[in-house]
C-alpha cells in the first residue's frame, strides 16, 4: 500500500481508519508492507504520533514494513518514532527507484 500525503495534510486517526479499511477490503488479514513517500520536497504535513501508540496492535497486525522515500529530516524522525513504537522492519531510501527495487526482489515477503 502507497500513502502520499499532500501539502497541508494531516495523517491522523480518521486518515488511518480509512487506510486500513481499504486495506481490509483488497487484502483481508494478509500483512502487506507500507510505502511513504514524500513527492514534493516542500510540502508540509504532519503525522500524529499517537497513532503508533494507540493503533500499534492494528499496525503490526496488518503490516510487516515500512519503506519511507524521503531525505526530509522530519521524514526521518518520523520512521525513527516507527521504528521504536513498533516492531515492523523500516527502510529508508533517497530514491523511489531504489525502493522499488527491494520491493520487487521478493526480499520484504520473507521478513
Amino acid at each position: 500500500m502507497q500513502l502520499e500525503i499532500f501539502h497541508e495534510g494531516h495523517y491522523g486517526v480518521k486518515e488511518y481508519n480509512e487506510c486500513l479499511r481499504l486495506k481490509i477490503d483488497v487484502y483481508g488479514d494478509k500483512k502487506i508492507g507500507i510505502l511513504v513517500r514524500r513527492i514534493n520536497e516542500e510540502d508540509k504535513y504532519s503525522f500524529d504520533p499517537m497513532l503508533l501508540l494507540s493503533g500499534n496492535k492494528s499496525i503490526e497486525k496488518h503490516a510487516n514494513w515500512v519503506i519511507l522515500v524521503s531525505d526530509k529530516f522530519s521524514d526521518k524522525l518520523n520512521l525513527k518514532f516507527v521504528k521504536i513504537l513498533t516492531s515492523l522492519y523500516c527502510l529508508r531510501f533517497s530514491e523511489y527507484a531504489e525502493a522499488l527495487e527491494i520491493i520487487n526482489s521478493g526480499s520484504l515477503a520473507l521478513i
